[in-house]
């Protein structure tokens, strides 16, 4: 009984901390208006349409059948919140799987608020996003394998890590790199009998067997097919393909800024996660895993890459935190229980000591609206409604009826605030894609949200310059 109270304090920090960081991230949440894809995955689930036509590395099967079921069920508002109410999920899954990997309590309990406070984690639970389901489900497969209470069999658990596989992949390609090690665990240790996780696969993916029809009455073979959705556009159609942004190692000091802003995913336990080479060998899988998901990540030639690291913040926060407790001394306990504040103490600090003038930050040279670019990116744990602002901005000063012009990230800002019931009779249309303008301009008017990204619709146009965006009038 003393030992139990003498317990308690060690396990109730952390606790809290748990609870604190959700909380915190139901109130950091952008809400139903939301900035490019963001924005977009609002909007489609709109639609009402529950299963994808296609299957290119842009479409998500499952997240649009469940985005869609929760639209319909209960609004843009609370789908707006899913990645924060998966959140709860994920930390049952984190503990359960630290705790199958030789973590204490009070371990499980720190490294479970070390990954929700983690930049990419808490950045994605606040934005409509496909990849917090996908790192949820990733997080499950390990967790079936390194399960500290067991009580499936080898047969039921394979055909489990085969059905999360599939949701997961069905969700995301990322999928294969970051299951890879436990699939080469699952081969040492069973043999031919890995084969029982393909019927569980294919249960998984069947969410995405009407696109792969839609695809296959195209006239795509199902090679195209597989290879369009992991890697991009068949090199031998003239569409763009993505093979050209991975591993792009040579291409990282020139976008050193998106390199940067996945690096705030290491602020905390996670580096020690990932420079100290674990033990055993249930830890080295899920090091593996989280330093493949690393390489891929840091190397991908996109803005936003910061965003493919989750599963590998979730694992290196378990790592991290144990490696620390076996590292530090007992004296310094305290500096292992306050890890999780340093991604939001340190990134706030540096926020604050920017807002207040004293340093210069990079931005995004084209810039938007009502945003702050290092509030938008960097600072996650504040609100950022900049979105929200700019609709309302749109809809007092454009009638029903009109057209509104923009590239693709006001755009999603547009089509997620008509899903949610502003800009109502307002039509909107790519800068690229835009035709029969003049129709416009001889009724309710046209509209051009910035002219970034569309030149060519500058250039036709004489430009009103409007409190926001532009009035399109002929030269």
């Amino acid at each position: 009984m003393v030992a139990a109270v003498g317990n308690r304090p060690s396990t109730s920090i952390p606790l809290l901390l748990v609870i604190g960081a959700i909380i915190a991230s139901f109130l950091a949440s952008s809400g139903p208006v939301q900035w490019m894809d963001n924005g977009m995955f609002l909007a489609d689930a709109a639609q009402g349409q529950y299963f994808s036509q296609t299957l290119t590395p842009l479409d998500h099967p499952l997240y649009l059948f469940v985005t869609t079921a929760l639209f319909d069920g209960f609004g843009p508002h609370v789908l707006s919140f899913m990645n924060s109410l998966l959140l709860i999920p994920l930390a049952w899954a984190i503990f359960r799987l630290a705790r199958g990997v030789g973590a204490t309590t009070t371990q499980a309990l720190l490294a479970i608020a070390a990954a929700v406070l983690s930049h990419c984690v808490f950045w994605v639970s606040t934005k409509a996003e496909v990849y917090l389901l996908h790192t949820l489900l990733v997080t499950l497969a390990y967790m079936v394998q390194f399960n500290d209470k067991p009580r499936l069999g080898a047969t039921p658990a394979l055909l489990l890590i085969g059905l999360l596989t599939g949701l997961a992949a069905a969700i995301h390609q990322l999928t294969f790199i970051v299951l890879f090690p436990l699939y080469v665990q699952l081969l040492w240790q069973h043999n031919t009998r890995i084969l029982l996780t393909l019927p569980g696969f294919v249960l998984g993916f069947a969410v995405a067997f009407p696109s792969i029809r839609n695809e296959l009455q195209t006239g795509m073979s199902l090679i195209d097919i597989g290879h369009r959705y992991l890697i991009g556009i068949p090199d031998k159609t003239s569409e763009q393909s993505w093979q050209g942004a991975l591993f792009r190692f040579d291409d990282m000091w020139h976008e050193k800024n998106s390199v940067g802003l996945l690096l705030l995913s290491l602020i905390g336990p996670q580096l020690a996660g990932l420079v100290l080479f674990p033990k055993t060998p249930a830890l080295r899988v899920l090091w593996c895993a989280a330093m493949m998901n690393f390489i891929f990540a840091v190397s991908y030639n996109v803005t936003d890459r910061f965003t493919f690291f989750l599963p590998g913040a979730v694992l290196l926060s378990i790592l991290g935190v144990i490696q620390l407790y076996a590292l530090l001394p007992r004296k310094v306990a305290g500096l292992v229980m306050a890890s999780p504040l340093a991604a939001p103490v340190a990134i706030l600090a540096v926020y604050a000591i920017y807002a207040s003038g004293a340093i210069q930050l990079p931005v995004h040279k084209e810039t938007l609206p009502f945003r702050d670019d290092i509030h938008y990116f960097m600072t996650p744990y504040l609100n950022d409604r900049s979105a929200e602002q700019f609709v309302r901005s749109y809809e007092a000063s454009t009638p029903e009826g009109s057209l509104i012009i923009g590239d693709w990230t006001p755009n999603g800002a547009l089509r997620s605030a008509q899903a949610s019931g502003l800009l109502k009779g307002r039509t909107f249309e790519l800068c690229e894609e835009v035709q029969d303008i003049d129709h416009y301009l001889n009724g309710p008017g046209a509209y051009l949200a910035r002219t970034s990204y569309c030149d060519v619709i500058g250039q036709r146009f004489a430009l009103e310059t409007l409190p926001v965006g532009y009035e399109l009038r002929v030269k």
